[in-house]
């Protein structure tokens, strides 16, 4: 065969196998044709990791969560104490005044006037100062009993600051004319002083308490959870009424009027909540 005709042959041969083969193709896309998608069983899936989580690493509201759900399971005693203090009073209040009738509303301001000033100047001749004169009503009405008349009613709050000096100050109030609401009550000028005492014993008292009770339950107190402060306790008693006072003075020959003040208690309560285990 001649070397021209068999170059010839070997190109037909070549181009025919590449023609077969393109044809075999079977991934070969045809434009416009949608992708064929791979099967999901021959995909690989990376392996879910289930992370245990570090409780150090936290945030810090999760562990104050936590906490506080902790401490709801807490045990937890309650218990109160009440102290007192007592004092001798140092400070009197007297109310007195001056009760006058007349023909007319004018005439019997104009005597009640002249009264009260009697009163008042004698008062202060005991010592009392004037910023401790202070006037706690002052009344305009019809006498009911008599029509005819006009009743006139002044009344003073006296502060007396020196105790040994009540009875004499009464006694002059009553000699100068004054005839209406006589009452008298003692106190402590600084009383809020002697209920931080009585404070400062319930809130020892309070601690020693539920010390005591934990212990006799089998328990020991871990901390305190809640300390509450209670309402103030005073107690003082008058020293006589209106109508004692009257009579009292009145019956005396001479010499001031006794008077014989009581302690003043001042008491503090405090309730405490604790933690118990």
């Amino acid at each position: 065969m001649p070397m021209k005709k068999q170059w010839i042959l070997v190109v037909l041969v070549v181009l025919t196998g590449a023609l077969v083969l393109a044809g075999c193709d079977s991934s070969a896309v045809t434009p416009g044709a949608e992708p064929t998608p791979t099967p999901a069983a021959t995909q690989s899936a990376a392996p879910a990791v289930t992370e245990t989580p570090d409780i150090a690493s936290e945030s810090p509201a999760m562990t104050d969560t936590a906490s506080a759900a902790a401490a709801a399971t807490d045990s937890t005693l309650t218990v109160s104490a009440t102290e007192s203090v007592k004092k001798m009073p140092d400070i009197a209040y007297v109310s007195i005044g001056v009760r006058t009738t007349g023909a007319t509303a004018q005439a019997a301001q104009e005597e009640n006037a002249r009264i009260t000033q009697s009163f008042l100047g004698a008062v202060k001749a005991q010592g009392v100062a004037e910023d401790d004169l202070e006037t706690q009503s002052l009344n305009v009405y019809e006498d009911y009993e008599n029509p005819q008349q006009t009743v006139v009613e002044n009344t003073y709050r006296v502060t007396i600051r020196d105790i040994d000096t009540v009875g004499a100050v009464i006694d002059a109030a009553v000699a100068a004319g004054a005839n209406s609401t006589y009452s008298l009550s003692f106190d402590l000028a600084d009383r809020d002083s002697v209920y931080m005492e009585a404070l400062a014993k319930a809130m020892e008292n309070v601690g020693n308490k539920a010390n005591a009770v934990a212990q006799a339950g089998g328990y020991a107190i871990v901390r305190p959870a809640s300390i509450t402060e209670g309402s103030a306790g005073y107690s003082a008693e008058p020293y006589m009424t209106a109508e004692a006072a009257a009579m009292d003075t009145g019956s005396r020959a001479g010499g001031a009027t006794p008077v014989s003040p009581q302690e003043i208690e001042v008491s503090a309560t405090v309730t405490g909540t604790y933690i118990i285990k």
